[in-house]
């Protein structure tokens, strides 16, 4: 058993190709690691792992028939993970053993924030989106994140014999969810140049905002 920090740099990534990604942020974690062991090089991993998620994302949203909001968030989710994963071990090499692990994550959605910058009145005018209206900074907190996160785990590392049986651990892990993050959320589709389109009516096209988000983190911890 053992603790564990886990800082992490998180990023979304876009399913629907109708909305853009930009960028990565840094997050927090800190983890309770458990490992059943089947022998001296295989293990059953589990634990609790306490995280959080999201960077930004941009999407036009339609106001009216004839008005679209360009819009920015900046998601802030945190989740309890239940790890569900094999780990294998090498034999201890000088005081050091080595490892490897790979499976799943069944986590819960606790706390979800996102920062909105938003600016509506975009109106179609010789071929351009243009808008008179000020950019609005806002915090959202609604029901816009799904409560369920199942993920992919893969991670590598090492345990360093301290003293008897306790070891620092430091690992590196990639957690990448499986399914849909966003829920309750319509964008406008757009072109292969990102600008909106428009059915033959003159009306946006819409479908649901399909995305889920992905970390890399780095665990630091004691095994006792």
């Amino acid at each position: 058993m053992g603790l564990a920090m886990d800082p992490n740099v998180s990023w979304m990534n876009s399913r629907d190709f109708e909305h853009a990604t930009n960028g990565g942020r840094a997050h927090f974690g800190y983890q309770f690691m458990a490992d059943i062991m089947f022998s001296d090089t295989y293990a059953f991993g589990t634990g609790v792992h306490v995280f959080r998620t999201g960077s930004q994302i941009e999407y036009w949203e339609p106001t009216t028939d004839s008005t679209l909001s360009r819009v920015t968030r900046n998601f802030n989710n945190q989740y309890v993970e239940l790890p569900l994963t094999f780990k294998f071990r090498t034999k201890e090499i000088g005081y050091t053993t080595y490892f490897g692990r790979f499976g799943a994550g069944l986590g819960l959605n606790t706390r979800r924030e996102a920062v909105e910058s938003r600016q509506e009145g975009y109106m179609k005018e010789e071929d351009l989106w243009q808008s008179d209206e000020p950019v609005i900074e806002d915090v959202i907190n609604g029901d816009f994140t799904t409560l369920f996160r199942a993920s992919l785990i893969v991670g590598v590392g090492l345990e360093r014999k301290i003293s008897g049986p306790t070891s620092l651990m430091v690992g590196l892990t990639y957690n990448n969810s499986l399914f849909n993050t966003h829920k309750g959320l319509d964008v406008v589709k757009v072109d292969g140049t990102g600008e909106p389109r428009l059915s033959a009516a003159g009306e946006p096209l819409t479908t649901a905002l399909d995305g889920h988000d992905s970390y890399l983190a780095l665990s630091v911890g004691v095994v006792f």
